[in-house]
Parts: structure tokens; sequence; C-alpha cells
């Protein structure tokens, strides 16, 4: 059985920073969930501009800073010429996107990374793959030795897609088919609950800024029953200007009823508009088995309501791993590796 480790039973929960949002709610819901939908749900090319795609064939290269503890060292550069509008500088940066990087919070190559890797299930094929190792943050470990005893959340476990300097965006779609590696299934088998796996977040003012807000897309193991699925959730939230806490700003998180596929490729699609309780937009679907379904459809904040003057999406984390320490050290116990592989990118903007 995986985690054997005391201090797991601090995973329970997320860090106090993060743990400040609403009850999880299982089956109470303000959205649809599970309903079938055909892809002309889908944004239309009328109403969006494809910035970049990226299957990650040949000519992508990854490139990578060897300095220890660089939070942001690994990029992808060069031209994936299998697709329109491939290039990772030309087209993806320099237009309504400052920089595309990779980012870890700390550490090196034998913690974590990505790498561009040949498809286990098709040879012709090149995908992303991104992978954890140790959790390399360090929040507030004395001695800076990961998985040494300490508290399940003085370090922390990340490795990031980062599009920063957005301009002008208030409004957004991408896919990106994902495929989760096996130590998931560990994690579903275990008997604990985890409210902490994020794989996307979206940020309106990071939390150095002024009026800062996200929406969280995590991974959710409800229970502490050995053998529950992980489903999809998502959450808005807005931080306190003088505790720095983060506060919900929907009625709920939410939890959908939609079993996250585990060892399987299956495509997410997401899209964001910048709005109010009356206008602002959060779509989630996944496509898995030839079927599209869509599992959030809310009307609800996207920026902080105290924002005299939101100016759109600041900074997005599209392809994301993040877990506490306390959880990748369990894994790390087992000889397992956080990971998951990423295909077939593409990021379009909403029109003005």
């Amino acid at each position: 059985m995986l985690f054997g480790l005391p201090f797991i039973r601090e995973l329970e929960q997320e860090d106090t920073v993060k743990n400040t949002a609403a009850v999880i709610l299982i089956g109470v819901m303000t959205i649809l969930s599970g309903c079938i939908s055909t892809p002309a749900d889908l944004p239309s090319s009328e109403e969006y501009t494809l910035v970049f795609q990226s299957g990650f064939e040949p000519d992508s290269n990854h490139v990578f800073d060897d300095i220890i503890g660089a939070p942001c060292s690994d990029d992808i550069r060069g031209n994936d010429s299998s697709v329109f509008l491939g290039d990772w500088e030309n087209d993806l940066e320099g237009g309504v996107i400052e920089q595309s990087m990779f980012c870890f919070g700390g550490g090196d190559r034998t913690q974590r990374g990505i790498d561009l890797v040949t498809d286990s299930e098709a040879s012709d094929n090149q995908v992303l793959h991104i992978w954890v190792l140790e959790p390399a943050e360090n929040v507030s470990d004395s001695d800076d030795i990961p998985c040494n005893g300490e508290g399940g959340d003085q370090r922390k476990a990340r490795a990031q897609h980062v599009l920063k300097g957005l301009d002008g965006v208030f409004g957004f779609h991408y896919e990106v088919r994902l495929k989760l590696g096996h130590s998931f299934t560990n994690l579903s088998e275990s008997e604990y609950e985890f409210n902490w796996m994020t794989i996307g977040e979206f940020w309106n003012n990071l939390p150095a800024e002024d009026y800062s807000f996200r929406v969280t897309l995590n991974l959710i193991k409800p229970d502490n029953q050995s053998g529950t699925p992980f489903y999809f959730g998502i959450k808005g939230e807005s931080q306190a200007e003088d505790s720095k806490e983060w506060i919900s700003e929907w009625d709920e998180a939410i939890v959908t009823q939609e079993v996250v596929p585990i060892g399987e490729w299956f495509t997410l699609d997401i899209t964001l508009i910048e709005g109010d309780q009356t206008s602002g937009e959060v779509i989630l679907g996944i496509t898995h088995g030839g079927e599209r379904r869509e599992f959030v459809n809310l009307t609800d904040w996207t920026h902080h309501p105290d924002d005299p003057n939101p100016d759109g999406f600041s900074t997005l984390n599209t392809m994301k791993l993040y877990t506490s320490g306390g959880v990748m050290c369990g894994l790390k116990s087992e000889d397992l590796v956080l990971e998951a592989w990423w295909d077939d990118f593409r990021f379009e903007v909403k029109k003005s």
C-alpha cells in the first residue's frame, strides 16, 4: 500500500494558503456534468484566433540551463514543421504572449524535468514528458534535504509550462492531449484523499500584483477509501490584499463527476473568458474514446471582484504537475515517479 510514511496524514488537505477555498461538495454543483457535446460546442474560428500549435515533433528542441536552483531552467525552441504556426519563438512568443518557458521552483534535473520522447504507443510520434522525482521547491525545510522527515507542507513538487506577459488576452481557449502515469493509480489505491494535484492554473494578476485572482484545475480524490478514482476539480479564488490568503469567489469549489482516465490518452479543452459573476466564463471538456464530454460550463468571476480595471489574464500554466512535498515523498518511498505525457497543444485567444 502506498504512503506508509507518518507525515502523509498532513496531506489530507492542501497547504494553508490554498486551503481557504470553500468546502468542496460532491454532486452538489451549479453546472451540468457529463453532458455529451459535439465539436460545434467548441469555440469557433470566428470567435478565436489561433496563436500557436505543436505536436512536439522533430525540429522542436528541448533546451535547458544547468544552473542549480534556477526556478525556470527549461524551454522548447525550434519550429514544429508538421503544423501551421508551430514555431516556439516566432509564433508563440513576441505577440500577445511575451515568453514561454518551463518552471520548477528550484532544484535540478536529478529531481524534476521535461523531455521530448517517443510515444510508447506510437513510434512515429514525439511527445512531451513532464516528470518529478522528488520535491525540489523548498518552502521552509531547514536542512534543505528532500524527504528527510520534514512535514508535508515544507516542500513542494512542481513542474509547469508557463506563458507569461500576456497582453490584452481577455479570453483564451486551449487544447492538449494528456496521459497520466501509473503513479496516479497508486495514489488512487491509497487510503488517503487528495485535493491538491494541479494540472493547470490560470492567473488574472499574479500574487505579486494587486488584485490577484486564479482559476485552478485539480485532480481530486474525494475520500480516504482505497480505489476511489480521481475526478476533475476546479475553483476560482481571489487573494486578500491584507492577509494574502486565498478566498473562494465561487459558491463552492467544484468537483465534477467526470472520472479522470489514467494510463490512457485523452484531450482536455479549456476556455476562460474574463468577467464578473454574470459575464465570466469557464468551460472544460474532455475527449476520450472518440467522444467529447463537457463537464464544466460555469458563469462566474474570473477576475478579482475589487479590480477597478480588469485588463486580462497575465500568466497561464497550461501543462502542470504540482502537489505537496509529502505526496511526492510518499511516491518516492515507493520508487514511483510523478509523471505525465502531453501532445498536440493548441492555443487560441478570443478576438476583441
